[in-house]
Protein backbone atom coordinates (compact mmCIF):
# COMPACT_ATOMS: atom_id res chain seq x y z
CA UNK A 1 0.00 0.00 0.00
CA UNK A 2 2.59 2.40 1.07
CA UNK A 3 4.41 1.62 -2.60
CA UNK A 4 1.09 2.41 -4.46
CA UNK A 5 0.85 5.58 -2.53
CA UNK A 6 4.33 7.22 -3.65
CA UNK A 7 4.06 5.77 -7.03
CA UNK A 8 0.52 8.20 -6.78
CA UNK A 9 2.51 10.84 -5.32
CA UNK A 10 5.28 10.47 -7.98
CA UNK A 11 3.27 10.32 -10.58
CA UNK A 12 1.12 13.40 -9.56
CA UNK A 13 4.74 15.48 -8.67
CA UNK A 14 5.63 14.30 -12.19
CA UNK A 15 2.36 15.99 -13.96
CA UNK A 16 2.60 19.10 -11.94
CA UNK A 17 5.95 19.74 -13.01
CA UNK A 18 5.18 18.55 -16.47
CA UNK A 19 2.03 21.13 -16.30
CA UNK A 20 4.64 23.64 -14.73
CA UNK A 21 7.19 23.32 -17.45
CA UNK A 22 4.86 23.61 -20.63
CA UNK A 23 6.09 26.42 -23.17
CA UNK A 24 3.74 29.01 -24.52
CA UNK A 25 2.14 28.52 -27.87
CA UNK A 26 1.07 30.71 -30.39
CA UNK A 27 -2.70 30.06 -31.92
CA UNK A 28 -3.48 31.55 -35.14
CA UNK A 29 -7.47 32.18 -35.59
CA UNK A 30 -8.26 32.50 -39.30
CA UNK A 31 -11.69 33.89 -40.36
CA UNK A 32 -13.15 31.61 -42.57
CA UNK A 33 -16.13 31.98 -44.51
CA UNK A 34 -18.32 29.14 -43.71
CA UNK A 35 -20.74 28.84 -47.22
CA UNK A 36 -23.18 25.46 -46.87
CA UNK A 37 -23.25 25.85 -50.98
CA UNK A 38 -21.50 27.65 -53.93
CA UNK A 39 -23.35 28.11 -57.66
CA UNK A 40 -21.88 28.86 -60.52
CA UNK A 41 -23.82 31.99 -62.98
CA UNK A 42 -23.07 33.26 -66.07
CA UNK A 43 -23.92 33.11 -69.79
CA UNK A 44 -20.77 30.00 -70.23
CA UNK A 45 -22.89 28.37 -67.49
CA UNK A 46 -26.32 26.06 -67.76
CA UNK A 47 -28.51 28.31 -65.62
CA UNK A 48 -27.21 31.36 -67.49
CA UNK A 49 -27.40 34.40 -65.69
CA UNK A 50 -30.41 33.73 -63.82
CA UNK A 51 -29.28 34.62 -60.08
CA UNK A 52 -32.62 32.74 -58.88
CA UNK A 53 -31.35 29.55 -60.45
CA UNK A 54 -27.64 29.32 -60.37
CA UNK A 55 -25.97 25.97 -61.11
CA UNK A 56 -25.28 24.37 -57.58
CA UNK A 57 -21.82 23.25 -56.53
CA UNK A 58 -21.69 20.07 -54.76
CA UNK A 59 -19.70 20.47 -51.45
CA UNK A 60 -17.18 17.50 -50.60
CA UNK A 61 -19.20 15.47 -47.60
CA UNK A 62 -15.49 14.74 -45.85
CA UNK A 63 -14.34 18.55 -46.37
CA UNK A 64 -16.91 21.43 -46.27
CA UNK A 65 -14.43 23.80 -47.87
CA UNK A 66 -14.00 21.94 -51.19
CA UNK A 67 -16.93 22.41 -53.95
CA UNK A 68 -16.64 20.87 -56.79
CA UNK A 69 -18.70 20.82 -60.20
CA UNK A 70 -18.65 18.92 -63.46
CA UNK A 71 -20.41 19.58 -66.88
CA UNK A 72 -20.47 21.81 -69.91
CA UNK A 73 -19.39 25.32 -70.18
CA UNK A 74 -19.72 27.35 -73.15
CA UNK A 75 -17.98 30.33 -74.97
CA UNK A 76 -19.12 33.54 -72.27
CA UNK A 77 -18.37 34.26 -69.27
CA UNK A 78 -19.19 33.17 -65.50
CA UNK A 79 -18.68 33.93 -61.68
CA UNK A 80 -19.40 32.18 -58.29
CA UNK A 81 -21.87 33.33 -56.08
CA UNK A 82 -22.49 32.34 -52.44
CA UNK A 83 -25.88 32.69 -52.71
CA UNK A 84 -29.32 32.39 -54.95
CA UNK A 85 -31.78 35.56 -55.64
CA UNK A 86 -29.34 38.41 -54.52
CA UNK A 87 -26.64 40.04 -57.24
CA UNK A 88 -25.16 42.02 -53.79
CA UNK A 89 -24.33 38.98 -52.13
CA UNK A 90 -20.19 37.42 -51.73
CA UNK A 91 -18.99 36.06 -54.92
CA UNK A 92 -15.87 34.21 -55.76
CA UNK A 93 -14.19 36.11 -58.73
CA UNK A 94 -10.91 35.80 -60.53
CA UNK A 95 -8.11 38.25 -60.00
CA UNK A 96 -8.30 39.93 -62.97
CA UNK A 97 -11.62 40.67 -64.83
CA UNK A 98 -12.22 38.56 -68.02
CA UNK A 99 -9.70 35.84 -66.80
CA UNK A 100 -9.16 33.82 -69.51
CA UNK A 101 -5.80 31.48 -68.50
CA UNK A 102 -7.29 28.80 -66.64
CA UNK A 103 -4.71 27.59 -65.12
CA UNK A 104 -4.35 30.51 -62.67
CA UNK A 105 -5.56 28.80 -59.34
CA UNK A 106 -6.07 32.26 -57.25
CA UNK A 107 -9.60 33.13 -56.52
CA UNK A 108 -10.91 36.14 -54.06
CA UNK A 109 -14.13 36.50 -51.80
CA UNK A 110 -15.38 39.94 -52.88
CA UNK A 111 -17.91 41.14 -50.59
CA UNK A 112 -20.96 42.79 -52.15
CA UNK A 113 -19.65 41.46 -55.58
CA UNK A 114 -18.25 44.93 -56.18
CA UNK A 115 -15.78 45.00 -58.29
CA UNK A 116 -17.75 42.63 -60.54
CA UNK A 117 -14.84 39.97 -62.04
CA UNK A 118 -15.66 37.14 -64.31
CA UNK A 119 -13.77 33.87 -65.43
CA UNK A 120 -13.63 33.74 -69.76
CA UNK A 121 -14.53 30.62 -71.20
CA UNK A 122 -12.91 30.59 -74.51
CA UNK A 123 -12.91 27.09 -75.37
CA UNK A 124 -16.63 25.46 -74.89
CA UNK A 125 -16.26 21.74 -73.16
CA UNK A 126 -16.77 19.76 -70.29
CA UNK A 127 -15.13 20.71 -66.93
CA UNK A 128 -14.47 19.88 -63.74
CA UNK A 129 -14.18 22.80 -60.96
CA UNK A 130 -12.60 22.62 -57.72
CA UNK A 131 -12.50 25.45 -55.35
CA UNK A 132 -11.16 25.29 -51.89
CA UNK A 133 -12.15 28.12 -49.62
CA UNK A 134 -10.37 27.09 -46.47
CA UNK A 135 -6.88 28.08 -47.54
CA UNK A 136 -6.83 31.37 -45.58
CA UNK A 137 -4.89 33.47 -48.90
CA UNK A 138 -5.00 32.35 -51.39
CA UNK A 139 -8.39 31.07 -52.15
CA UNK A 140 -7.65 28.84 -54.69
CA UNK A 141 -9.91 27.18 -58.36
CA UNK A 142 -8.54 24.39 -60.67
CA UNK A 143 -9.87 23.62 -64.04
CA UNK A 144 -9.80 19.96 -65.75
CA UNK A 145 -10.98 20.19 -69.28
CA UNK A 146 -12.47 16.54 -69.41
Amino acid sequence: MKNIKLSLSMLLLGIIVLTACEKTKNITIYNVPVYEQLYLVGDATPAGWDIGKPTPMIVDPNDPFTFTWTGPLTVGNFKIPTTTGNWGCDFFMPVVNDESDLTKTTIQLVKGGNPDKKWKITVAGTYKITINILDPGPYTIKFVKQ
